[in-house]
C-alpha cells in the first residue's frame, strides 16, 4: 500500500480522497457500534436514563434524585430523549452519532499534528478500538461523551502553541471544564496544561514569561469555570444549591478516599489493564513507536512549527497527553472497563503518527529495517496483538447476542434479567404508579418508565442508605411493586412491610428468570 504523500498538516482544505476515507472510518464506527445497539443498560446507565427522564418532567436532580455523577451527563441524556425519546435504544443512536463527532475531532488533531493520513487513521483506530467491548465502548457511560470536548481541548492548546493566541488557551480550559461537567476526571487536562506552562517558566527563566504564561494559566482556569456557572444559576434557583455541592463536592471526596483507601489498587490496576491490552494492545505499541520516533528526530509536521521552542512543546504534548489520561483513569481507585476510554483518544493520535513514521522508516530503508532487533520486535509484538484482538473481540460482532455480549462484559446476567424486569413492570402498571427497587439497578426504573417513592437511586445498605428515610417514603407513597435483589437480612423494617402489605409475584417467566439471579418481585396486596 501507497501512503499518499503529504501536504501541509495546516492547510485548510480537505481532498475528495481524504473526504471519502473519513466518511468510511465514520461509516465503520456506526457498523460496529450498532452491534451493541440492542444490549441491556448496565446500572450506571440506569441512574443516568431515569434522572434525565425525571428532569424532563420537572424533577431536580442532587434535590429530588440523589447521585453523585456531574450534571452534565443527565442534560446529555435529556436532550437524546427530548430529540427522541427515552428509551435505551434512543441514547445509544444518540451516543454513535456523537461519537462520530470525536472521530472527527481525532482526525483534525492528527492531521494538525502530521498530516492528513496520520489524521485518517488515528480517526480510524479510535474508531474502533472506542468501540471495544471490554472496555464497554458500545455502553453509554459517562467516558463516552466526555472525550469529545477533552479532545477538542488537546486540539486548541496544541493551536495555541501554533498561534500564541490568548483566546485558544481560553478555549482550552472551556472544553476542559465542560468534560469535567460530564466527568471530573477530565480535570487532568488542567495538570497537563499546568505542567507544560511550568516548564515554560523554568526553561526560558524570565519574568515576561512568568507573566505571559502566568495570563495564559489563568484563562485557561476561567474557561474551565464557565462551563459550571449555568448549574450553579440553575440549582441556585431551584433551592438546590447546597445539595449540589455535597453530592459533586462532599459526598466524590469520600468515595474517591474509599476507592483508595479500601482496597489494594496496585493488583486490581495490573490486571485490568492486562486485560484491557488485549483488546488495544495495538494501540499502545503503536504508541511507543510514535513517542520513540518523535523524540529521536523531534520532527512533528508542521509548517508554522519552526522555532524549536513550538516544536519541544508540540512533542512534550503530544507524548505526555497519554500519561496525564492515564493519571485520570487511575484517580477515583477503581478500575472498570469504561474508565479507560479516556485514554483512547490519546493513543489513537500517537498510533496515526507511529503508524506514517513506521511506514516511512519501511519505505526508505527497504527490509533494512526488519533485520534490526527492535523493529523485529517491534513487529512480533504488533503481530501478537493483532491475533489477541482478532480472539478477544470477534467473538462479540460475529458470534454473540446482545443479552451473551452482557454476560461476557460484566460476568453476570444480572442486566439482561433487569432488562426484562423492567419491561415487565411497566406492562403491569399505570404511569402514575410507584415502582420501589432494593438493589443497585435503577435501570429497572427506567426501562418501566415508572417513578421510585424514593429520592435514592442505589438502594443497598452496603451504599449506606438511611433506611428510616426509605421506609418513610414507602410508606408516604405506596409503590404497586417492590423489587428485592440485594439481601433484606439486615434491613427489618422493609421485610417487615413487604410481609404486612404485598405478596410474592410468581409468574412463570419470572421463576425462570431466578434461575440466573436470586431476586423477588412484591405486588401491594388490593392494589
Amino acid at each position: 500500500m501507497k501512503f499518499p504523500k503529504e501536504t501541509s498538516a495546516t492547510s485548510k482544505r480537505i481532498r475528495p480522497s481524504t473526504l471519502v476515507l473519513l466518511m468510511a472510518g465514520l461509516l465503520l464506527t456506526w457498523i460496529l457500534r450498532m452491534n451493541f445497539w440492542g444490549q441491556p443498560l448496565q446500572m450506571d446507565e440506569g441512574v443516568y436514563g431515569y434522572t434525565a427522564w425525571r428532569m424532563l418532567n420537572g424533577e431536580v436532580p442532587y434535590r429530588d434524585i440523589f447521585d453523585h455523577k456531574p450534571p452534565g451527563i443527565y442534560v446529555i441524556y435529556s436532550l437524546a430523549f427530548f430529540l427522541f425519546e427515552p428509551t435505551a435504544l434512543s441514547i445509544k443512536a444518540f451516543a454513535t452519532i456523537y461519537t462520530m463527532g470525536t472521530v472527527l475531532a481525532i482526525f483534525s488533531l492528527g492531521r494538525k499534528l502530521a498530516g492528513r493520513t496520520a489524521g485518517l487513521v488515528a480517526a480510524l483506530l479510535f474508531g474502533i478500538f472506542s468501540s471495544g467491548p471490554r472496555i464497554e465502548g458500545g455502553g453509554v457511560n459517562t467516558e463516552i461523551f466526555m472525550v469529545l470536548p477533552y479532545t477538542l481541548a488537546a486540539y486548541f492548546l496544541l493551536k495555541a502553541v501554533d498561534t500564541g493566541r490568548r483566546r485558544d488557551y481560553l478555549f482550552t480550559g472551556l472544553l476542559t471544564g465542560l468534560a469535567c461537567t460530564i466527568k471530573q476526571v477530565a480535570a487532568v487536562n488542567l495538570l497537563w496544561v499546568g505542567t507544560y506552562l511550568i516548564l515554560q517558566i523554568w526553561s526560558q527563566k524570565k519574568w515576561a514569561t512568568v507573566a505571559r504564561v502566568s495570563y495564559d494559566g489563568c484563562l485557561t482556569v476561567i474557561g474551565a469555570i464557565l462551563p459550571w456557572l449555568p448549574y450553579f444559576i440553575y440549582f441556585y434557583l431551584n433551592d438546590a444549591l447546597s445539595e449540589f455541592y455535597f453530592w459533586q463536592v462532599s459526598f466524590n471526596l469520600d468515595y474517591v478516599a474509599k476507592g483508595h483507601g479500601s482496597i489494594s489498587n496496585l493488583p486490581i490496576f495490573y490486571h485490568q489493564t492486562k486485560d484491557i491490552l488485549k483488546e488495544n494492545g495495538i494501540l499502545w505499541l503503536l504508541a511507543m513507536a510514535a513517542i520513540y520516533y518523535q523524540w529521536r528526530k523531534s520532527t512533528v509536521s508542521n509548517t508554522k512549527s519552526r522555532s524549536p521552542d513550538q516544536r519541544w512543546a508540540k512533542l512534550f504534548l503530544l507524548t505526555t497527553w497519554p500519561l496525564f489520561s492515564l493519571l485520570g483513569v487511575a484517580l477515583g481507585g477503581r478500575f472498570f472497563g469504561h474508565y479507560y476510554i479516556q485514554i483512547i483518544p490519546s493513543l489513537a493520535v500517537l498510533s496515526g503518527v507511529g503508524s506514517i513514521e513506521i511506514y516511512r522508516q519501511v519505505r526508505d530503508r527497504g527490509l533494512e529495517i526488519v533485520r534490526t532487533p527492535i523493529s523485529l520486535l517491534l513487529t512480533l509484538l504488533l503481530a501478537k496483538a493483532l491475533l489477541l484482538f482478532v480472539i478477544t473481540d470477534i467473538p462479540f460482532y460475529v458470534s454473540y447476542n446482545t443479552d451473551q455480549i452482557s454476560y461476557h462484559q460484566y460476568r453476570t446476567p444480572l442486566f439482561s434479567v433487569t432488562r426484562f424486569i423492567g419491561n415487565y413492570l411497566g406492562a403491569r402498571t399505570e404511569p402514575d404508579e410507584l415502582i420501589y427497587v432494593w438493589a443497585v439497578n435503577p435501570e429497572i426504573n427506567f426501562y418501566a418508565l415508572r417513578k421510585t417513592p424514593s429520592p435514592f437511586l442505589v438502594h443497598r445498605r452496603e451504599n449506606r442508605v438511611p433506611t428510616e428515610e426509605v421506609i418513610q417514603s414507602l410508606q408516604k407513597s405506596p409503590p404497586k411493586y417492590i423489587v428485592v435483589i440485594d439481601e433484606l437480612k439486615r434491613f427489618t423494617q422493609l421485610k417487615d412491610l413487604i410481609r404486612q402489605n404485598y405478596q410474592e409475584a410468581t409468574d412463570t417467566e419470572l421463576e425462570e428468570l431466578k434461575q440466573l439471579i436470586a431476586f423477588n418481585v412484591y405486588r401491594r396486596m388490593g392494589g
